[in-house]
Formats: C-alpha cells, structure tokens, sequence
C-alpha cells in the first residue's frame, strides 16, 4: 500500500462494525451471517446516513439493468433479511426506518472507525529526521506521536463500552422474568402470547425477531433460569393440580417437574411482585427457590439438590411476608434474596452452607429482582412499586455504600446478568379515575372517564359535600397529592415532595386533607389545608404510618402503623399528639361508619375481608370475605351498606352488602382490570356518585443493555 492509500474504511453503529473493504457485519466483533444484497443495501444506506434512498436508486445498485426480477417482492426480502440480521422490525425500527412510497433511511448514529494506519515506504524522509542535528525534535515529535495514539486508542476504547440499550423483545402482550444464557446469545422470557392470563416459556437468540414457545400448558409458567452448560431450563408453573418447579431442554422437549410447591394459585397479575423464585447454582447441582412449609406460613428459601432432590430449607423469615427473588453469587458461596416486611422488601444476603442473614438495604421500597454483577461486587435490582411508579434500576456494593442509580433502566423490574449483558423488563401502567351516577343502591349509569392521563390517577375521595376530588396522581413525575372540582376540572398540585404521597383523606367539614408521603424517607401521616399552605407532619415514628382517615366529628385521625412488627390501626388526636392502638389481631385501611359507631378496615397486603369493631371497643367482626387480599382500597362504607369490589366472579365487578338484610347485589362490572395495592373506591355521602380506579393498560417491553459495566 502507498502513503497515499486512503483507510480501510470502518463504520460503526450501536453495537455493530461494517467493514466495507472484507464485506463483513459484525455484532459485538462476533461475524453475523448476511448475504451479498442485503450488505449492498446497507452499505448503500450507510454512504448516506439520515438521508432518504429511493427505492429506484437501490434498483440501480442491487440489480443490473438486465436483471429482470419481481423488483418489489426481492426488495422487501431484502430489506426483512438485514432486519433479521439488525434484530429490528418495521413497526419497531432501530436503524433502518421505511419512508412510505419513497424509499428507507438509515437513522441510527454512524462513527467512522479507521481499522489500521496507512504503511508508507518513503523511509529516507523518516531517516533524515533521525540525525544527530535533529534527534531531540524527532524524540520530542515521537512521544508526541505516542501520545496522541494512545489518548486516540484510550477514547476508541471508551466509546466503545459505552452502553448501548436496545429493544430486545416488544412483541404485543405482557412479558416478564427474563433471563440471558450462560454464553448470552439467547434469551428466556415469560410471555402471555400477545393477550389472556396465561403465560409461556420462550426462548429467542438475541438480534433476530422469532422466539421458539418451550412451554405449551393452560398455565402461568414464569421466571425461566438457565443450567450452568446451557442445555437446560428451570421454571416455575402455576396450574391447578400441577404447581411446582419444571426442568425442560433448552431446545425444546420433554418437561419434568422436580418438585411440588405449596404456591397460591393466582393470577400474575397477583404474584408478580415476587415472581423471581428460582436460582440456578454455578455449579449446576442447587436450586434455590422460594415456597412455603405450610399453607398458613410465610415462603422461605429452600436449595434442591438436583442429586437427589432433597430439600433444604437455607432462611427463616420472622414476623415478615415472606422470602423471594433468590440469586446466587457467581462463585456459589452466597445467596441474596429479599425479605418482605409489611411496608417493603428488604435486600439480604445468607451463606449457602448456612450461617447468619445480613441485612444489605433496607430503603422503604420494593426490590422486584437481584442480579450479581460478574466480579460478585454489586449487586443490580429495581426499585418500584405497585402500580409501577417511577422504578429504576440501581447498583449497591456488598461491601457497604450508598446505592448508586443505574444512567439507564428507567420503569425497569426483573434485572438479569451474564458477563457485560444486562436484561431487564420494562414496564409502563395507565390508571385512570372512572365516574359512575347511581340510580339507585344496586343500579348504576354508563362509565365516564373523569380523571385520565397517559400516567397513574388513583386515590379518588369526595369531599363532604360532593363539589370537589382529592386524589393521587404520578402526573408531575412522581406520585404527589392532586385536587379537582366534581367535574374533574380545575386541577391543583396540592404537595410538591417529589416522593411517593398519596391516599388523600377529607376532613368532615372539607377544609382539611391527610394523607402519607415518604418524604422524611419513612412514611408518616400529614394534613394540609385544602386551600393550600405548608403540610405539618402527626407522625415521627421510625415505623410505617400510611392510609389516614377522620373520625366523623373530625377530632381523630385512624391510620395504619406497623410499629408493633405487624399492621394495625391506630388513632391520633387529629392535631397530633400520642397515638393509641384501636385493633389488636391485624388492621389497614380503615372507615368510620356514617353514624360513627363502628370503625371497618381491611387487614392489609396479604389477608383477605373485611371487619368492623366499636368504635367505643369491643371484639372484631368479619363482615365481608370476599374482599381479596391487595384490594385493601376498593371498599366504600355508607349508611346501610358497604360498596366493595368482588374478584370471585367470573368478571372483577362493584357489589353491594346490605348490612340490614346481609344480602350481596351486583352493582356494575368493570370494564377493565382494577389496580391491586391502590386506594380505589369512594361513594358519595348522598350516594348518587361513586368514583373508582381502573388499570387502563399496562404495557412490558425487554431492554437489552450491551457493554454493562
């Protein structure tokens, strides 16, 4: 080559080279497969980045002027088998964009990378420099030389663990609990298969757009984990009869189950928050998973000895929800998990030949997943909520330190790991406050759509006299205390914490507003005027106090607190002041009565009903079963009844129980799912309206990020 040959020319784009001398494509510098028409076509596009290329030029380019071909049908081939090889879709397009009736442009960013300097054989020039009269300035010039390569190597180098975050899996539907294969070419999900409530193993490799289904069962099979060599996968099954862990060839085949499991047969949509149950060992003779001794117990995590199937039980939760989301470490001393207390999960750690927990974090949030990083330094998992509020992906050392949010990962849950590949859900939920004018007691008017955005609406409570709405809404970023007319217009941002607030609570007489903020960092009860001013903080205990509500004369303020290790309902003066427990076997989210004689409260996250006791004293009463546990919010108390949402039909719906004639009527049925964990029901006093809350859409994509450091 002569001093005056240009580079070998080098383009790169996301994860992707072009070498447009040798005619290669490669991802991550492995070669992809990729016939001579498509890389024309590519190459083509790439002479002109950003810039549109008419069909009628790619003619010219890929087929002579003799060639006498089905010109539309070979170039839609064409361009679907370069899709195929980018891992994108026309509905999706990440590099390659279709310009109706024109042509396509290429839209992705494109860095020009010289592969090699250019030789030169003018060596008498170079000897010249190198006399004696000139040695110093050559010295001087070839430091400067090196240099100015190595800071130039430093900065390819950089930009090239960059990472990159790319769609990796957005078929239509729900998908969840993915997991990368130990060589982090293919990838395992969970998905519904584009709608209805069960789900199915998948396997796809990474870049093209067909995913094979492993699992083919009317069940919910979720949280797939790969063997240490790759052949097989592990997943968790919920079917009526057949619950329990299954082992299934990668490639497809025959599926076995290993172990029987007492887990609650629900609905995902129910058991997602602790869908991650199952962890392979690095050396492929353990799994750990998450289940229960008995019926009546919290889940711990147990090792399955793949030998001989025996079991061991590895964590003992006390006076807590349970154990899930086990992850060996990658030398398979250690086993994280999370520990749920009635607020929140809590991120441990335990020997796996047994020995003490260690509590790692414990920051007033949901932990859905851990992922190891490679050195087994950090760990990787997501901080969200139910319904998902601003999650986001966040690294902690085990070391100690402060946690350290993720530039990426945004709405993300279920974070997944193998070597610089990181995999993860991301999730997005509608709720929106729907309005219904009763006619009567039991007959209820068409739906409207009263509160709505393209984020959460939740929380509705009318005030006393029905002209105006205090609510929670994520609108402004995060969930914070919102007020309307009865007609839905006039919004106020009432708090400005930029923390989980919510649950707001009228006063009898309208002039006041409590509710719970996580501001401070611990959740505690506040009360503004509903005119506006500063918020003033009733509680400062290191416990948990949310959902407050008034006593009928506005002299008390109930609340739930977790303070005694479980949830129960307190009250406190409602101008602050020392609290006093009103329930003793479990309590949450609780009403007075019209008349103020009786206080009714759910019992929380896990137990399902609805109880009452005097509000003078007295023993607890069950009055409603039907109130599923996680819908603590979806009840209504109003003079002779109780409105309250009912699961156990066929169709999720608002009935009515008649506290005279103990007899249960079908008020409406929803029209879409309703919001677990979310405040969502109220009725007006003169019961002509009632407002709900309803889960709208909710939407999952799985986001690849490559070069993950």
């Amino acid at each position: 080559m002569s001093g005056t040959d240009p580079l070998r020319r080098v383009l790169r784009f996301g994860v992707f080279e072009v070498d447009l001398e040798q005619r290669e494509l490669r991802r991550n510098g492995l070669r992809v497969r990729l016939q001579d028409q498509p890389f024309q076509l590519l190459a083509a596009l790439l002479e002109r980045p950003g810039r549109i290329v008419t069909r009628a030029e790619l003619r010219g380019k890929l087929w002579p002027a003799d060639t006498f071909v089905d010109f539309d049908h070979s170039l839609n081939a064409t361009i679907k088998r370069l899709r195929d090889a980018l891992g994108e879709s026309a509905e999706s397009p990440i590099f390659v964009e279709t310009v109706a009736r024109r042509g396509y442009r290429f839209i992705g960013n494109v860095v020009e990378v010289p592969s090699a300097f250019p030789e030169s054989d003018h060596h008498g020039t170079w000897q010249r420099l190198f006399t004696r009269r000139n040695a110093v300035f050559g010295g001087i010039t070839t430091c400067a030389l090196a240099l100015c390569l190595l800071y130039y190597s430093h900065s390819l180098r950089s930009k090239t663990l960059q990472p990159t975050v790319i769609p990796a899996v957005t078929d239509v539907g729900e998908k969840y609990t993915p997991s990368l294969s130990p060589d982090g070419q293919r990838l395992a999900f969970a998905w519904n298969g584009g709608a209805g409530p069960h789900f199915s193993v998948y396997v796809k490799v990474i870049g093209t757009e067909e995913s094979l289904r492993l699992t083919k069962q009317a069940s919910i099979d979720f949280n797939p984990v790969w063997s240490p060599d790759g052949r097989y996968i592990a997943f968790c099954r919920i079917q009526e009869g057949e619950t329990g862990i299954y082992i299934i060839p990668a490639l497809g085949g025959i599926e076995r189950r290993v172990r029987h499991t007492l887990w609650q047969e629900q609905e995902f949509s129910q058991v997602i928050w602790s869908a991650g149950r199952l962890s392979w060992s690095p050396d492929g003779k353990l799994l750990a998973f998450s289940d229960r001794e008995s019926r009546d117990q919290a889940p711990s995590i147990f090792l399955l000895s793949l030998d001989s199937l025996e079991v061991h039980k590895l964590t003992s939760p006390a006076r807590s929800r349970g154990d899930s989301n086990p992850a060996f470490s990658p030398d398979g001393l250690i086993l994280a998990f999370t520990r749920a207390s009635q607020a929140f999960q809590s991120i441990y750690m335990v020997p796996v030949s047994g020995g003490a927990e260690r509590r790692l974090l414990s920051d007033n949030t949901d932990h859905w997943g851990l992922a190891w990083t490679p050195d087994g330094r950090d760990l990787v998992f997501a901080n969200a909520s139910w319904p998902i509020n601003a999650g986001w992906l966040w690294k902690v050392p085990l070391g100690g330190g402060k946690p350290e949010r993720l530039q990426f990962g945004q709405e993300g849950i279920q974070p997944s790991l193998r070597g610089n590949q990181l995999v993860y859900v991301r999730q997005t939920a509608n709720l929106n406050i729907w309005k219904r004018k009763l006619n009567s007691s039991t007959s209820a008017s068409p739906p409207d759509r009263l509160i709505t955005s393209t984020r959460m609406e939740s929380g509705p409570q009318l005030s006393a006299d029905g002209s105006k709405i205090a609510f929670e809404s994520t609108r402004g970023g995060t969930y914070e205390v919102w007020m309307c007319r009865s007609d839905g217009s006039g919004l106020v941002q009432l708090t400005h914490f930029n923390s989980v607030t919510g649950t707001p609570r009228w006063s009898p007489d309208g002039k006041r507003i409590a509710f719970d903020s996580r501001a401070a960092g611990n959740a505690d009860v506040y009360v503004l005027d509903a005119e506006g001013g500063s918020p003033r903080k009733l509680t400062s205990e290191p416990s948990a106090e949310v959902v407050p509500s008034w006593s009928r004369d506005g002299r008390w303020i109930y609340f739930a607190s977790d303070r005694t290790g479980g949830w129960e309902v307190w009250k406190m003066p409602a101008t602050g002041g020392p609290a006093v427990p009103v329930t003793h076997h479990g309590g949450f989210a609780a009403f007075e009565s019209p008349d103020g004689q009786f206080l009714y409260y759910a019992k929380g996250l896990t137990v399902p009903g609805l109880w009452r006791i005097p509000t003078n004293g007295g023993e607890e009463v069950r009055v409603i079963g039907a109130l599923e546990a996680g819908y603590w919010g979806y009840w209504a108390v109003v003079d002779g009844g109780i409105y309250y949402l009912d699961t156990t039909t066929k169709k999720p719906g608002i009935d009515l129980f008649d506290l005279t004639m103990h007899r249960i009527t079908r008020v409406f049925d929803l029209e879409k799912a309703p919001a677990p964990q979310a405040p969502g029901l109220t009725v007006s006093l003169d019961k002509r309206t009632i407002l709900y809350t309803q889960l709208d859409a909710l939407n999952s994509d799985i986001i690849l990020v490559e070069n993950f450091q």
